[in-house]
């Protein structure tokens, strides 16, 4: 949170402008369903293909294992027991000895297994088909996501959050303050506890009226996340502000010796 931000750096802390995006991004996925990544096409990717749960709908979470302290472990399985029908897909282990780890993990947390698909890590185009495929997407605790974030909107895709008291796991909620989403939306996808964010993840996924509410109004805002001019300015401000050097004045006397200096 803001007011303690400071006390987590022994360095004075500079502050982007809070109600702007604070970089300028472009786009990932280009027309005609082509990863601007990999250059391959998803349009045409299945569930089949993508070996995902062919009719049940299911919540989907691609971050690597790394992000998932245990405490995520309660969420996931707390969505599995609410939502008898639905299915979780996880980032497997790429050692199989941690993998073990982590599903007994999982199981002992309580969730069904038989309703989880592990699955490897994916080029570009198949994790956006697999956005696509996804009910909802959920965010990794208490690490989340930054990049996954911002491809998730672009997709126009639900993904509920639970912002972490650290900067690292409050990117989502910075990105889906910003950029210009309705109030009902934000509150559909920010969870302030996590019984919230349990409760918010099983009403997308099961709200079909309520999801394509809130997939709508991604997919009007999402725009708003690339080619933030006023990013540019913000971080160009703060670096003068910063810098050990007199800034130059237009039509200064001295601007020819501080050039020099410069």
């Amino acid at each position: 949170p803001l007011e303690e931000s400071q006390a987590h750096y022994t360095e004075e802390l500079k502050l982007m402008p809070s109600d702007i995006v604070y970089m300028y991004y472009d786009r990932r996925v280009l027309d005609g369903e082509i990863s601007r990544m990999d250059k391959m096409p998803f349009g045409g990717l299945t569930r089949s293909d993508l070996g995902v749960p062919l009719k049940n709908h299911f919540y989907l979470c691609m971050q690597k294992p790394f992000k998932f302290h245990p405490e995520v472990d309660t969420l996931f399985c707390g969505i599995m027991t609410k939502d008898p029908d639905g299915w979780l897909v996880l980032h497997q282990e790429v050692s199989p000895d941690n993998q073990i780890v982590f599903e007994k993990r999982m199981k002992r947390a309580g969730c069904d297994l038989s309703r989880i698909v592990f699955l490897k890590q994916q080029p570009h185009h198949r994790l956006l088909a697999l956005y696509r495929e996804a009910a909802v997407v959920l965010d990794s605790y208490p690490a989340g996501g930054d990049t996954t974030t911002r491809e998730v909107i672009e997709m126009g895709k639900p993904l509920v959050t639970l912002p972490a008291r650290l900067l690292g796991g409050r990117w989502s909620l910075g990105y889906l303050s910003n950029i210009g989403l309705k109030e009902d939306t934000k509150r559909a996808l920010i969870a302030s506890t996590p019984e919230e964010y349990v409760d918010l993840a099983v009403q997308l996924g099961t709200d079909d009226t309520l999801r394509e509410a809130v997939e709508a109004d991604l997919r009007e805002c999402s725009s708003n996340l690339f080619h933030r001019e006023e990013a540019v300015a913000a971080w160009q401000e703060m670096f003068l502000e910063i810098s050990p050097y007199q800034r130059c004045q237009e039509g200064s006397e001295n601007k020819e010796v501080l050039h020099e200096e410069l």
